[in-house]
This record gives C-alpha cells, sequence and structure tokens, in this order.
C-alpha cells in the first residue's frame, strides 16, 4: 500500500503487455526470478478466487482483482474461501519474511495460481503482474472474446529500494482528479508506490486552504502556457488520498 504522497490503486484501463502467445518475459519490472515452464493456465468464467477466513486486507484485494478483470473478460470472478483443487486463484500469506513487505511469489500451473506474500501489499503488487501476463485484450474497457491464458512457471519478486514514485506537476500544469487517478493507477500497475504532488510553484497554488482563501482565489488562476489553471478542494484532495490507499 502507497501514501500519497502516496499509495496506488488501478483500474481497467491500466496498459498490459501486447504478447499474443502466453509468456513470462514481458514483465515490467523485471522481477528478481522468473523460471519458466511448458503450457498455460486458462481463466475462465468458472474460476474461484480463494481466501481463506480472516483476511479482510485480501479480501479488498481479491475483489480488486475481479473488478479490474470483469470489464475486458466480461464476467466476475467468483470469490471463496474454501480450497479448491482446480481453477483457481489462491491468495495467501507465508511466514516469509525475505520477500518483505512488498513481495511475492507466484507459482502458475496448469490448474490454477498460487499467489503468496509475506504482507498484504505483495499480494497486491503480484496482481498486477498478473494482469500483466495476460493477453493484452484485458486493458479493453469493454467485453473481449478471449481465450484469457497465463504462461506457466515461478515467479519471485521484491522490490531493491523501499521509496519506487514519480512527481506529477500540477503547480505548472494543473490535472484534475480524474486525471491524477489515472496517474496513480499507471504507478500501482508498474509496482511504484509514492505520488509526489507538486502543489505550489510561482505558477500556481492547487489546494484549498481556508483560512487563506485568497490563495486559491488568486494564485490558482493561472498555468505555464497562460491555461485558465484550477485546485484541488480539501475534499477532493482527500479524495485522492483515499483513492491512493485503496
Amino acid at each position: 500500500i502507497m501514501s500519497l504522497f502516496a499509495i496506488a490503486a488501478c483500474n481497467n484501463k491500466t496498459p498490459v503487455s501486447e504478447a499474443a502467445t502466453p509468456t513470462l518475459d514481458n514483465l515490467i519490472p523485471k522481477p528478481v526470478m522468473v523460471k519458466a515452464e511448458a503450457g498455460s493456465f486458462n481463466l475462465s468464467d468458472s474460476t474461484t478466487i480463494i481466501v481463506s477466513p480472516g483476511n479482510p486486507d485480501l479480501l479488498r484485494i481479491a475483489n480488486y482483482l475481479a473488478d479490474v478483470l470483469k470489464p475486458a473478460m466480461g464476467f466476475s470472478l467468483q470469490i471463496d474461501s474454501v480450497a479448491k483443487s482446480s481453477n483457481s486463484i489462491v491468495l495467501g500469506l507465508v511466514n516469509d519474511s525475505s520477500l518483505t513487505g512488498e513481495g511475492y511469489e507466484m507459482k502458475i500451473a496448469a490448474n490454477g495460481i498460487v499467489l503468496n506474500a509475506y504482507k498484504p501489499a505483495g499480494i497486491f503488487y503480484g496482481i498486477q503482474t498478473i494482469r500483466q501476463l495476460f493477453p493484452a485484450a484485458i486493458g479493453k474497457t469493454s467485453a473481449q472474446p478471449g481465450p484469457w491464458p497465463i504462461a506457466t512457471g515461478t515467479i519471485r519478486d521484491y522490490p531493491d529500494y523501499g521509496m519506487r514514485g514519480s512527481m506529477l506537476d500540477v503547480a505548472r500544469h494543473f490535472f484534475g482528479t480524474d486525471d491524477v487517478k489515472r496517474y496513480i493507477d499507471f504507478l500501482a500497475y508498474y509496482k511504484m508506490n509514492t505520488l509526489h504532488l507538486h502543489l505550489s510553484d510561482d505558477q500556481g497554488w492547487r489546494i484549498e486552504i481556508k483560512k487563506w482563501p485568497r490563495l486559491t482565489e488568486h494564485g490558482s488562476t493561472t498555468q505555464v502556457g497562460g491555461g485558465k489553471g484550477g485546485f484541488y478542494t480539501q475534499e477532493q484532495y482527500k479524495d485522492l488520498v483515499q483513492y491512493a490507499a485503496d
């Protein structure tokens, strides 16, 4: 999970690998270890996401996975707490501190996927890997014919750096909340964990301070190139923080 200065969430518009044949090669960033095997797992409308009881964070991430895949697949994956012998995506936490708080290990077999992590954030980033492994059509916002294969093998990954982020300069060129959320989606998809919003400079002031209303009444009305500028109300900024945290 990231902070705004923040953490990130993704939506169904995020770009995906263009590979037509299932492969483990086209992942960004490159994982620590990839061991490919022959074969593939094919996700279908009967695939179930398995989360053991008593894990609200994993349940939230499971729902996120189902939601983000639904537009292109045209169906919603079922979530259950009862293990299945096949055709499932199993999310679990393991006592392996070597994965660190944002790492994961994923085993993909012909009968399903097992994704384990030391902390829930690792499961979240493993989900981004799953998204990248699907055919490119998974990035569409309308139902596609499929199929939905993922190459089999084992992936183990954890970050080299605790802070991995990007700065968006909204002071010089203002971006509305929908654009910022889209930017957060990109960061999460590529396993970045920090967003720095540059909120004030001589070209513009971008956040509401109710005690000093003229900061936005006057300071938010310009930007580089002569545009009209803009600013975030406190409620809009709270919404951005919550979106990033989610």
